[in-house]
């Protein structure tokens, strides 16, 4: 991928022309924004929903969504997955019990605004509280080092300033970090590919440039993280599931600061 041509060749920013204020003058110019493009999810060749994303990472987008909803459990249970850029369509066979999809009887559109438009996890049950032999060790510079990483990431947001990215990441490096306009859809790209990959989540950071809130805490807890990390804040609803789930998470990270909600997930060290 390109700055902003993603891999089948589709532009991630389109420009418009803009009048902007500077300093006491009027300048034209113009400025790139973020594509917002809806995709339309076949499940089964049933039609469950449309997802409006920046268009990277769609099968990581998808999967996540899934397995968010508690739909998907193994990547065994994929047996086939298509997007067609053409006709903005994602087709996925699954092969997976009734009652799992179920949970997609309801259709709607997500929108890719900050609030998560018709976001489908609210109404699914919080994750158990994971049985952890021993808490996760994590240095508080760590913490730093990684959300720097996310937020000097110079991907679709140095160019236009509009959209949410999310990242994985272990003690030594940030391992992936992947953007879309929605904070949800950035936090499932990153729970897909961690999916699909089988990635070990339970010694992993999962960032996000976005709140935590209920529906974001819901994905890490489905997906097995023990610590979750926001520059921004977290509602109280998330903090209460992020007890109830044993997932420990971190807010406000900025300026060498940060506040830690702990939950036995994890063991905080100074050094």
């Amino acid at each position: 991928m390109t700055d902003n041509v993603n891999d089948s060749g589709v532009r991630l920013t389109a420009a418009f022309p803009v009048v902007r204020y500077n300093r006491g003058s009027l300048e034209n110019k113009d400025i790139e924004l973020a594509r917002e493009v809806p995709y339309t999810l076949f499940v089964n060749d049933r039609e469950i929903l449309s997802i409006a994303t920046l268009p990277t990472g769609l099968m990581e987008l998808f999967a996540g969504f899934l397995v968010s909803e508690g739909v998907l459990t193994d990547p065994g249970e994929i047996l086939e997955f298509q997007v067609d850029h053409g006709s903005r369509l994602v087709r996925v066979e699954l092969e997976v019990a009734r009652e799992r999809l179920e949970k997609l009887e309801r259709k709607g559109m997500l929108t890719s605004g900050c609030a998560g438009g018709l976001v489908f996890s609210t109404q699914a049950e919080n994750a158990p509280r994971k049985s952890r032999p021993d808490p996760l060790k994590v240095a508080c510079s760590t913490i730093l080092d990684r959300m720097r990483e996310l937020d000097t990431y110079r991907g679709i947001y140095s160019i236009t300033r509009g959209v949410h990215a999310a990242s994985v990441a272990d003690a030594s490096a940030t391992l992936l970090i992947l953007e879309d306009l929605g904070r949800h859809n950035a936090v499932d790209k990153i729970v897909g590919h961690c999916f699909l990959s089988r990635i070990d989540t339970s010694d992993k950071l999962l960032l996000t440039t976005g709140r935590i809130t209920s529906e974001v805490l819901t994905k890490a807890a489905r997906s097995g993280f023990s610590l979750i990390v926001s520059r921004s804040s977290a509602s109280a609803l998330a903090v209460v599931m992020a007890e109830q789930s044993g997932i420990d998470v971190v807010t406000y990270v900025r300026a060498q600061r940060f506040n830690y909600f702990s939950h036995g997930a994890c063991r905080l060290t100074e050094d």
